[in-house]
């Protein structure tokens, strides 16, 4: 009996070490993410968000369409957006997806569309560097199929 209940003790012993490296380990992670983060932040200087901003207003009075303007060259989409608009976003191993702006979300039938200058965009929006004076816009649309 003695042996069983030491087989026990040893194996809840080991459980609980190895959850707690394996918190740690993810713990150690975010603050290493963190700390990278704010030194990507340190090196890239601030640039100043466009204030022009119009919106087209959809059904519910919901707008769906955004257009933001770069006001300098290497201005990245995503953080002029997220400086205007309150942005849903959803990180994936690709990259970052808009899932709703303003409240607005995408579902079975609609999502948001990204347009550069008037164009489909080729690549997400945390991948895209606009130009001084370079338009994006978040359009929710309809799916195609």
């Amino acid at each position: 009996m003695s042996k069983k209940i030491n087989k026990y003790i040893s194996f809840i012993l080991f459980l609980i070490v190895v959850g707690s490296l394996i918190y740690r380990q993810k713990k150690i992670q975010e603050v290493l993410l963190s700390y990278e983060t704010q030194q990507a932040a340190k090196q890239i200087p601030t640039l100043a968000p466009s204030a022009n901003l119009e919106f087209r207003v959809g059904k519910d009075s919901q707008k769906e369409a955004y257009e933001f303007t770069a006001t300098v060259s290497g201005q990245n989409a995503l953080e002029l957006a997220q400086s205007q608009a309150k942005l849903d976003l959803k990180k994936y191993d690709f990259g970052t997806m808009v899932e709703g702006v303003a409240g607005l979300m995408a579902d079975s039938k609609h999502y948001w569309a990204i347009y550069q200058d008037g164009e489909y965009a080729k690549t997400g929006i945390a991948d895209i560097k606009l130009e001084k004076g370079e338009k994006i816009e978040l359009k929710y649309e309809e799916i195609k199929l």
